[in-house]
């Protein structure tokens, strides 16, 4: 299990670092005691991930949260991604502009961050990544809700695994609400986690229902942040604007009060 990526953060990033660090490694540990319980796998498949380079230095922070990660037992989901991002543009044999998961996270944040300017006037996914992580790019910061990897032949998620990750992660010690107290973000994207999973992040107050995007105010305790649950970001029968881009600028911007977040 890798716990730290071998990217570059600036100083002021690092002891979040240290703490993310100490966080994985007494989770590891708790799946080590808890090992008989994880079903396909043993602990040392842990996926670590967090922040990525410069994220609290964004004028918003934003984490999004997916279910799964796929076919990368034991490594560091940030490695991967950034230098994926970064460098070779591509997520397996997809190209980076084609894989809907990792280009609408990247589009996305970057609409949010640039006062949701249309969509069509958000660069492509390879575009922001050249400088993605660097002190005049993007960042975010991303988990799972399941730290165990679906390895997999199959798209779908390994619910078994998801579902005894997940229940290890929270049913003792909420490592998960843990890892978003460090984090501090001021904007949580989920991907149709469901109820259960949801009820894991914290203590939710409903702010506005939509099939696309349901917003809440969310309490873990330490801080208050806006959670918007909205589809899937792999799901190829939902349209980039109308099922994503603009109902997450709306939930923002009722959540503010402001009138300057439209993506049409």
């Amino acid at each position: 299990m890798k716990v730290q990526a071998d990217i570059p953060y600036p100083d002021n990033e690092k002891s979040k670092l240290a703490l993310l660090a100490t966080l994985f490694q007494e989770w590891h540990l708790h799946f080590v005691n808890t090992a008989s319980t994880l079903t396909k796998h043993v602990a040392d498949d842990m996926v670590c991930d967090g922040f990525y380079p410069y994220y609290f230095s964004q004028r918003k922070k934003i984490l999004f949260i997916g279910r799964e990660a796929r076919g990368i037992s034991g490594c560091n989901y940030l490695d991967i991604l950034f230098d994926a991002y970064r460098h070779t543009k591509r997520i397996g044999r997809q190209h980076l502009n084609r894989s809907r998961f990792h280009y609408r996270m990247l589009r996305i944040a970057y609409g949010i961050m640039n006062g949701a300017v249309k969509w069509k006037d958000t660069p492509r996914a390879s575009q922001i990544g050249d400088t993605f992580g660097t002190a005049d790019g993007l960042s975010f910061a991303f988990m799972n809700i399941s730290n165990l990897s679906n390895d997999s032949d199959t798209w779908q998620v390994d619910r078994p695994v998801w579902n005894a990750a997940h229940l290890l992660s929270t049913q003792r010690r909420n490592f998960i609400q843990e890892e978003i107290a460090i984090l501090e973000p001021d904007i949580i994207i989920t991907m149709n986690l469901g109820r259960n999973k949801l009820d894991s992040l914290g203590s939710r107050t409903p702010i506005n229902y939509s099939t696309q995007a349901t917003s809440y105010w969310l309490d873990t305790g330490t801080r208050r942040s806006l959670l918007i649950d909205t589809w899937h970001f792999s799901t190829w029968t939902k349209n980039d604007i109308a099922d994503y881009y603009t109902p997450i600028c709306d939930a923002i911007r009722g959540s503010e009060g402001s009138d300057n977040c439209r993506g049409r």
